[in-house]
């Protein structure tokens, strides 16, 4: 199972806002296998135009997966056009605003765990290891320190004193009722991020000025070395 790629996850949800639209995606959903235009339309009762159109919309919109496949179980020539079928996408949606990643956390957090367990360490060092395992790669795949607290919704913005505050925390609910084990997580995070884009910052903890913004800021490494 995956998640949709960002950006696309409140198209989708608006999509299924449509109740024709729905009941399509619900009848492809609650079937165990992929179903044909002709079959969703006489199950519905809808024209056959109708629910090809909006198959299809779900199928753009990456909630359905397309296959084409003959169901005369027939091959070769003479046997007829194959036919177009549908099946749900092997995907979920999840969205939020503001932009909160709770999926990604649950997904370091039972890492941990499992990792903890199967090598009898402390959860919350593995956590901070898996959490560093994490950053990296979100910076080895992003071009710039801004590109990857931008994609992972921590909205960032440069201070006049060269710092950069963190204005979003995308674990902002978790981090309200575990501060510790979150804020400290999302340390380990950022620290791993910023040293693998070779960004010119250091991550440090910073109480948060208003509700819902990051407990970590990067600080420029010119004033950490003259604090030094």
């Amino acid at each position: 199972m995956r998640l949709l790629p960002k950006g696309q996850e409140l198209n989708a949800l608006s999509v299924l806002a449509d109740p024709v639209r729905n009941a399509v995606y619900e009848f492809v959903r609650t079937r165990e296998e992929p179903v044909g235009r002709d079959e969703a339309a006489s199950a519905l009762s809808m024209p056959r135009n109708t629910v090809a159109f909006q198959l299809d919309r779900l199928a753009d919109e990456g909630l359905l997966a397309v296959d084409f496949r003959r169901l005369n179980g027939k091959g070769g020539p003479g046997s007829g056009r194959p036919s177009k079928l549908y099946s749900i996408a092997q995907s979920e949606i999840t969205a939020s605003v503001p932009h909160r990643e709770y999926p990604f956390a649950a997904d370091l957090m039972a890492k941990a765990i499992e990792r903890s367990s199967a090598q009898n360490r402390p959860v919350n060092v593995v956590l901070a290891e898996v959490a560093r395992e994490a950053g990296n790669d979100i910076g080895t795949k992003a071009h710039s320190i801004e590109q990857a607290l931008t994609d992972h919704g921590y909205r960032p913005e440069e201070r006049e004193n060269g710092s950069v505050g963190l204005l979003d925390c995308p674990f902002h609910q978790l981090s309200t009722n575990y501060r510790d084990t979150v804020c400290t997580m999302n340390l380990e995070l950022l620290t791993a991020v910023v040293e693998r884009t070779q960004a010119p910052y250091t991550a440090c903890f910073e109480a948060p000025s208003r509700d819902g913004h990051c407990c970590v800021r990067l600080d420029p490494l010119s004033t950490q070395a003259h604090e030094a």
